[in-house]
């Protein structure tokens, strides 16, 4: 068939938006439909497509403005507008695969204008210049920053979007996201209501063409949705789904019994951060505690053998050991660069200070594209580091603990989350043996995620064995793992006994 046909009417608006969960592109876009709707003689439309992530998921608006009745049931696969709100996705998704001919794409990146063709993907560029596609800018990271708008880019890309599309004229447009704002905001006060306000105003002025050259010069290819060393499953199902193109997995190639396997967070790699935590090992007093608290397990820490360092990355930081019982040893604390949700937890929480610049600790927030090879490649030797032995390190001390492996990693939990640092130390202090009975919540939806899943397993392959009830019966759920075990235990006294005399006695009754 032909994926490009459609029955929609010229006349029909189809506009995509690409953003990231938490970041108010839904929200601003359902504003939108309402301003469009209600304030014009167009009709609208809007569906929304989001994963099971929590905050910092991919989230996707397919938004359909016309004259007439729009019956079209289905997602736009034929756009005449595509925004991305997020630079990083142009390395993960074929946005622009939906895009039509003479279309209009927008994209709000840290790069400055006159320097953003040099550092798009080649696919990106070709498909720009094949289409014959306006191209637009915006930094709505410093807009926001600048009108006090935090992480919101929403009502600025919402802004730019009104501003180059047509859909309005643009001094009607930004009248009516005026309005909607004062409706939408009001009740939070006046000063939220003109943060917003300025963010419109500011928008316009930072809103860039980008003149499309005649031919590709980029030599950026777009890695693959997950490493090569990914497993084969990992990367021919897993990475397909991860690549926004579930769709086309073959019904061969899912399991048989629907049993899919843990621990592949660790090659999903989201790199959603704009700032990563970067660790200074002269103010550091190894206390452990930016480790404990953070969300993600993005940040690990251990203590080893000097020779453990050979062959290590030049950028790899180390320190010696604190402590009498680590004393001839080396510590590392290392930021796994593109797992982070750069949440800042870890800074929060730091309680070590520069002596020399007291505003600094020994954690702190960098860019994060630039470190971003560096520190993957300081992560994977990290990795292959031995980790201590649990049996001779104090584990019911905040250091001791995070010395330990966590066997729950990189989920899908919102920036910042206070629930899941409880659950990666109790995968460190017992995950293991751990047998989980999750009731539905927060925890079930980035504990039981797919295509990615954060329970993993340690270098012998055990880990925590996890499951899930939908209805309200979780303790009655968990209790009937007590009883399965002791039953089990029980059992397996019973066949001890009957061999007792092929094991040998001393043995059984050990």
């Amino acid at each position: 068939y032909d994926p490009s046909f459609t029955t929609e009417s010229d006349d029909v608006v189809r506009a995509m938006f690409w953003g990231l969960g938490a970041d108010g592109t839904v929200g601003a876009n359902k504003n939108s439909i309402k301003i469009i709707g209600e304030e014009t003689d167009n009709y609208a439309q809007g569906y929304f497509v989001y994963d099971s992530k929590k905050a910092g998921a991919v989230t996707v608006s397919h938004l359909r403005f016309g004259p007439k009745p729009i019956r079209s049931t289905y997602l736009v696969n034929a756009a005449n507008f595509v925004a991305c709100h997020q630079s990083v996705f142009l390395e993960k998704y074929d946005m622009l695969s939906a895009a039509v001919p003479g279309a209009t794409f927008l994209l709000n990146t840290q790069t400055p204008a006159d320097q953003v063709w040099d550092t798009l993907p080649r696919r990106v560029q070709e498909q720009l210049i094949e289409k014959k596609m306006k191209f637009y800018v915006i930094d709505a990271y410093r807009v926001a920053n600048e009108t006090g708008m935090g992480a919101r880019i929403n009502t600025i890309m919402q802004t730019c979007f009104f501003a180059i599309s047509g859909v309005l004229p643009r001094e009607e447009a930004i009248a009516k996201i005026k309005d909607a704002i004062k409706k939408t905001y009001g009740k939070k006060g006046d000063e939220i209501v003109q943060m917003n306000y300025k963010a419109v105003d500011q928008s316009l002025a930072n809103l860039h063409e980008v003149p499309v050259p005649e031919r590709a010069t980029s030599t950026i290819e777009v890695p693959p949705p997950v490493p090569q060393e990914a497993p084969e499953f990992v990367r021919k199902v897993l990475g397909t789904i991860i690549a926004y193109k579930g769709d086309e997995v073959p019904v061969s190639a899912m399991p048989v019994d629907g049993t899919f396997p843990t621990a592949t967070t660790q090659w999903e790699k989201r790199n959603i951060a704009l700032e990563i935590p970067v660790w200074d090992p002269e103010v550091c007093i190894q206390c452990g505690k930016c480790s404990i608290a953070c969300p993600h397990a993005s940040i690990r820490m251990k203590i080893y053998q000097p020779d453990q360092l050979q062959g290590a990355p030049e950028t790899f930081k180390s320190a010696d050991a604190r402590g009498k019982e680590f004393q001839g040893m080396k510590c590392t604390v290392q930021i796994a660069p593109e797992d982070c949700t750069g949440c800042g937890v870890c800074v929060h929480v730091c309680p070590a200070k520069n002596k020399q610049e007291p505003k600094r600790k020994a954690i702190n927030m960098e860019p994060q594209p630039p470190l971003r090879v560096p520190e993957r490649e300081n992560f994977k030797f990290f990795m292959g580091i031995e980790s201590v032995d649990r049996s001779k390190v104090k584990i019911d001390t905040v250091k001791g603990s995070q010395l330990l492996r966590p066997l729950f990693e990189f989920s899908g939990a919102c920036g910042g989350c206070g629930e899941t640092p409880y659950v990666q130390l109790m995968s460190q202090l017992f995950g293991e043996r751990a047998i989980v009975a999750n009731a539905t919540g927060c925890s079930s939806i980035y504990g039981g995620n797919l295509p990615t899943t954060p329970y993993c397993v340690n270098d012998e392959g055990r880990g925590p064995a996890w499951s899930n009830s939908l209805f309200e019966d979780n303790a009655e759920f968990g209790l009937g793992f007590r009883l399965t075990l002791d039953k089990q235990k029980e059992h397996a006294a019973e066949l001890l006994e009957k061999l007792k005399d092929a094991i040998g006695a001393p043995l059984v009754e050990a």
